[in-house]
């Protein structure tokens, strides 16, 4: 991917974008696998990036969705020992100051605004979460409203992202996507226009405009 390139907003995924909370994740879901008798190993492999009640449909249709639903909810808002924010992160928020950006996220707010405030980041102004669209990713609903919110084409804009379900999402969008490798192999983030392993690896720079310059740190 050509860097240094301009665009009209940023769109951030939450979860092993933002905050790698990867570890009590997939701690709460494989013991709610092994609970609910379905196969683990299947469950982890295509459950990063979705709605939990998405992933609940999926994999357990024999439970009553609701009820697992608030069960899985509950362990993530009293689990969260392992959190933290990915490495740079903080630097970069800082360089963007004022530019306009998003948090798009498959989590219900409670349990999004619940981390954010573990790892004491503040939430930007314009934010998606998994209630708030009629289909969560890998469909492109997520990303289209957090561009509409934003006020900006999707096709101007650059999503980050930790696993193929959002990445997906975001392309379906018309985005240009950068992958981190928090959760995922660089080989499973494939589809992303370029895979970085942190927030070291890039900067940003707001132009007068309000766009947002990304250029890789050692240009």
């Amino acid at each position: 991917m050509p860097l240094p390139a301009t665009f009209d907003a940023l769109l951030f995924d939450m979860d092993g974008t933002l905050i790698d909370s990867t570890p009590c994740v997939e701690r709460i879901w494989r013991q709610w696998a092994s609970e609910v008798e379905i196969d683990v190993e299947h469950l982890m492999a295509h459950m990063h990036g979705v709605r939990g009640v998405d992933v609940i449909a999926r994999f357990a249709p024999h439970r009553d969705l609701q009820t697992e639903f608030e069960k899985l909810l509950q362990r993530e808002l009293t689990d969260l020992d392992g959190t933290v924010v990915v490495a740079g992160l903080r630097e970069r928020l800082a360089e963007l100051a004022d530019a306009p950006y998003a948090i798009v996220t498959s989590a219900p707010r409670v349990l999004a605004e619940t981390k954010f405030d573990y790892c004491d980041l503040t939430l930007p102004a314009v934010r998606v979460y998994g209630e708030d669209v009629a289909l969560g990713k890998p469909h492109s609903d997520p990303y289209l409203r957090g561009a509409a919110l934003l006020g900006v084409d999707p096709r101007n804009c650059l999503a980050f992202e930790d696993a193929p379900n959002g990445i997906r999402s975001a392309k379906a969008a018309g985005m240009t996507v950068i992958a981190l490798a928090t959760s995922h192999t660089r080989e499973e983030l494939a589809q992303a226009d370029a895979v970085i392993r942190d927030w070291h690896a890039l900067r940003f720079v707001p132009s007068p405009d309000g766009r947002v310059t990304v250029a890789w740190e050692a240009a």
